[in-house]
């Protein structure tokens, strides 16, 4: 059978071209009238015609034979009388219907004919129509052509979820995400266990990088087989060594997962595009930091971790003195502790100490007579304490 419209080779059993697309027009390409059995039946109807043609003469001479024999026989016009009378004597289409087999023949084709076209009718508008050429312009990348008749056949059918999820993977390709997602969420809302509605918005969220979302849609899942559409698709998340909030003090972080690598930023910018690769602990100073953490292993990537870190340094504490003053009558030395990292500036004249003071690297021999000590810790991170004053008595005896 060949195309219509553009001439092509019709498959058997194809509604519709393959090379145009027109509609198939499943009409019998023969002329009932050219069956062999009809034209059997003709061919008879002719050779009784035949016979027909002979018969005036013959009816002729009969008559005359008669009327020299008896004038009570057979007329010409009784002859007449019984070819009119029988109908299989007809000629064309008349003499054809008169016959009860060509007649049978040509209402049955009639009926299958209208049977065909009701076929075809109901067919062409029907869901599944729309749905199976939707997925041939899918095979031809036509997306925008596809969801034509998949938005025809969710108008034929809304119950029906998957020309939903057809139409939504087809919105992803064309990066019409906030589409693709509405219908999957009303596919989710028809049949909350439906496979390919969870798999489809993985993708989606991957895709866009919406790891809150993909949190929430993962706790929903209500049975094992769509907890394990996560697992395919996902990896588990990287765990920081310290939970994100206020500090007083720098933060050193270390972060970890179970395969993959990890990336990560500080600035709360996306880790899965220019993150940093993760290879040791590194650590936070003073000020507010973003850290934002993602595992990736081959085409999988895991949910984006965000850790919020407030920094303020505290200043220090006084630096803790031994003796801390008092009277003493003989030779005693005062010691300082001083934390790791930290110096301690004295003096003893009672002046405010400096950095540019006296520093503390040991022992200090206590001075005769009443004096002060004034003493001050710088940390680390060059905050000063407040002074420390500490009195001593010192009379030798």
């Amino acid at each position: 059978m060949k195309c219509s419209k553009c001439g092509a080779e019709i498959d058997a059993g194809s509604v519709f071209c393959k090379k145009c697309g027109e509609p198939v027009q499943m009409v019998p390409d023969y002329n009932i009238l050219e069956d062999d059995f009809l034209i059997s039946l003709l061919e008879e109807e002719k050779s009784a015609g035949k016979t027909e043609e002979n018969q005036p003469e013959t009816a002729g001479q009969n008559v005359q034979s008669d009327k020299k024999t008896s004038a009570g026989g057979k007329s010409a016009s009784t002859a007449k009388k019984a070819v009119e009378e029988n109908p299989e004597k007809k000629k064309g289409f008349a003499g054809l219907w008169a016959n009860k087999k060509a007649r049978a023949g040509l209402i049955g084709g009639i009926i299958a004919l209208c049977l065909v076209l009701v076929f075809l009718t109901v067919y062409m508008t029907s869901y599944d129509h729309y749905v199976a050429k939707g997925k041939t312009l899918d095979t031809k990348e036509d997306y925008t052509g596809a969801l034509v008749y998949y938005n025809r056949a969710i108008e034929k059918n809304d119950t029906k979820t998957k020309a939903k999820i057809l139409a939504a993977n087809d919105y992803i390709k064309l990066e019409e995400y906030d589409t693709a997602e509405s219908l999957l969420l009303e596919v989710i809302a028809q049949d909350d266990d439906n496979v390919s509605a969870y798999k489809s918005l993985i993708v989606l969220y991957l895709t866009t990088g919406d790891y809150d979302k993909l949190t929430n849609l993962q706790t929903q899942a209500s049975s094992q087989k769509l907890l394990d559409l996560f697992n395919d698709n996902l990896l588990s998340a990287p765990v920081f060594s310290v939970d994100g909030g206020k500090y007083d003090d720098d933060v050193t972080i270390e972060l970890s997962c179970k395969t993959g690598k990890i990336y990560y930023t500080l600035d709360g910018s996306d880790p899965t595009e220019g993150g940093i690769l993760y290879t040791e602990a590194f650590t936070l100073e003073e000020g507010t930091t973003t850290v934002k953490a993602v595992c990736e292993n081959d085409d999988k990537t895991s949910q984006v971790v965000e850790k919020n870190y407030k920094i303020t340094y505290a200043d220090p504490d006084y630096p803790v003195v031994t003796p801390s003053g008092g009277s003493f009558t003989t030779p005693t030395t005062i010691t300082v502790e001083v934390p790791e990292g930290a110096s301690v500036y004295y003096t003893w004249d009672g002046t405010t100490p400096t950095q540019a003071s006296a520093k503390y690297t040991g022992p200090i021999e206590m001075m005769e007579g009443n004096n002060i000590l004034s003493l001050i810790l710088v940390d680390k991170h060059g905050k000063t304490s407040d002074v420390l004053e500490c009195n001593y008595k010192y009379i030798p005896q």
